[in-house]
């Protein structure tokens, strides 16, 4: 039944605003589905570029800057970085973007510093804890907060700079904030071998002088990303 959108509405309830979400994926799959003989989107897997990929999107009702990167991170499994209400919060509070920036102008320039095999864990990363922490969720209240209290782990973070490690501050929540050996520092997130500087400032030695850091300006480790994702 075309006009029957219930099935979809009950399958993304729980993401909110079903009706229109709904009401929307039907129009976009009867405008491709006239197009192209199929109601999928399969066909953007041969696209060769993100940038023709958005632009295919965006000409759908509903398809947004954040949506079409969502699309592109997840159900292409490409390189990008969306930019949602938590991770433009968070990036924010962490000092990587100034305050000022709106959701495109983070989108921007935060796409062009997170290294692309980063993308996915750590936009995971800034959601769940968007979503968890009453640190850093709007207004103080998380959408769903600890059961048990718990030191933030970007509490070390004071506008952008490393006071403490923050895995540190995470094991020790009595432990009196200072300053890290490495002096002021911005903050940077290593997964595996790859380190993320998004605010560079200052020049420091790197952790391992047998390693490549020349393309990097500060090395402070902190906890992986990875992890964060699995729940």
């Amino acid at each position: 039944n075309e006009t029957d959108v219930s099935r979809i509405e009950d399958a993304i309830r729980v993401a909110g605003l079903a009706q229109v979400r709904a009401e929307r994926m039907q129009a976009m799959l009867q405008t491709i589905r006239k197009e192209r003989g199929a109601a999928n989107f399969e066909f953007l897997r041969h696209f060769s570029s993100n940038d023709d990929i958005a632009k295919e999107l965006s000409r759908h009702k509903g398809m947004g800057p954040k949506t079409i990167s969502c699309v592109l991170l997840f159900a292409l499994g490409k390189a990008d970085f969306p930019v949602d209400t938590h991770v433009l919060r968070i990036s924010k509070l962490m000092g990587w973007i100034p305050q000022s920036y709106s959701r495109e102008a983070a989108y921007e320039y935060l796409n062009g510093r997170v290294p692309n095999e980063c993308k996915l864990d750590l936009h995971c990363l800034l959601v769940t804890h968007g979503k968890q922490c009453n640190k850093c969720a709007a207004r103080g209240r998380a959408q769903f907060p600890p059961k048990e209290e718990w030191v933030c782990p970007m509490a070390a973070i004071k506008n952008g700079k490393m006071m403490m490690v923050a895995s540190s501050v995470a094991s020790n929540s009595s432990a009196t904030p200072r300053s890290s050996s490495f002096g002021k520092a911005t903050p940077t997130i290593v997964k595996g071998e790859s380190s993320i500087n998004l605010t560079p400032q200052l020049k420091v030695k790197p952790l391992k002088p047998e390693m490549n850091y020349s393309d990097l300006d500060i090395k402070v480790k902190v906890e992986r990303v990875s992890p964060w994702c699995d729940s």
